[in-house]
């Protein structure tokens, strides 16, 4: 009986997890996010989900003064993210130029709650990645929290619900080395409450001899020129985690740590020469396991 009701649980969040993809996908043409991006500039009515997830990014992009931006597709296209990472060719020689003088922000999307209805700026292309992400790693923990402990992971952004399989003190969770990746940076006990790394080490590529990545500060619409590699938030949902991480990284090591702080957010930072910084916060939280 067991295996069976956990069999169809286990089909009902891979179902799920089908379904977002279908319609947060910047890649998929058939996708809602694609559709909405082609219409911009005319206001489009949308699901109730898409809805609330480009509303929670506006509230992000508020708290962040900006920083935090989905309307930056147009210049991860530009930098060589123009398809999925796996077809991303290591070495690309065209040079582009990076960047842009004047572009939309997302502050200026209109969104009208009565109807669902929302206007992107003529233009305007929407990339929700990292925040669709943790909001479908949220919705799924919402699915799963009746029916006890659970650990979510999804592309590394991770949601710990309960006390662990082992019911101990919380679910054990590594933090990886960015600079070398067989080893751990630390371990953590986690107990209701979610987990993203932002990283500069990973989605990255060549670009006409320089090396550039997948995070674009909207300030310069360039890949981020942070002294930080890497920024692991602990944060009550996995979409908070996931947009605090990646501002921080953007913001870089003297303003990033201060900034977390000010939000009580547990969070582990790397410098571009090896520094680990932590913030109030994050040591009571690591676990006394090594693995080499």
């Amino acid at each position: 009986m067991y295996s069976s009701a956990a069999g169809l649980l286990g089909d009902q969040v891979e179902a799920l997890v089908e379904h977002y993809e279908a319609r947060f996908s910047r890649f998929r043409v058939d996708s809602e996010l694609y559709q909405l991006s082609a219409l911009a500039g005319r206001d489009v009515t949308v699901s109730a989900d898409l809805f609330e997830v480009l509303s929670a990014a506006l509230t992000y992009w508020q708290e962040t003064a900006g920083l935090f931006d989905p309307l930056i597709l147009a210049e991860l296209e530009t930098a060589g993210y123009d398809r999925t990472f796996s077809a991303v060719p290591r070495f690309q020689e065209e040079v582009p130029a990076l960047g842009r003088s004047s572009r939309p922000v997302f502050g200026s999307v209109a969104l009208d709650e009565a109807d669902r209805r929302v206007r992107l700026p003529a233009g305007a292309r929407l990339d929700l990645g990292g925040i669709a992400k943790g909001w479908i790693i949220d919705r799924l923990s919402r699915l799963l929290s009746p029916h006890g402990p659970h650990l979510i992971d999804v592309g590394g952004d991770m949601a710990a619900r309960g006390a662990g399989s082992d019911g101990g003190s919380g679910w054990l969770i590594a933090v990886a080395d960015p600079l070398r990746l067989e080893r751990d940076l630390c371990w953590l006990r986690l107990v209701d409450a979610a987990i993203a790394t932002s990283t500069t080490m990973r989605r990255r590529w060549n670009l006409g001899g320089r090396w550039l990545h997948h995070i674009i500060d909207p300030r310069t619409g360039a890949p981020a020129a942070s002294d930080l590699i890497q920024v692991t938030v602990v944060a009550p949902t996995a979409a908070a985690a996931d947009v605090y991480a990646k501002t921080g990284l953007i913001l870089g090591r003297e303003a990033a740590l201060p900034w977390l702080t000010e939000r009580s957010l547990p969070a582990l930072l790397v410098t571009d020469d090896g520094e680990v910084m932590r913030s109030p916060g994050w040591e009571r939280l690591e676990a006394p396991v090594t693995r080499e």
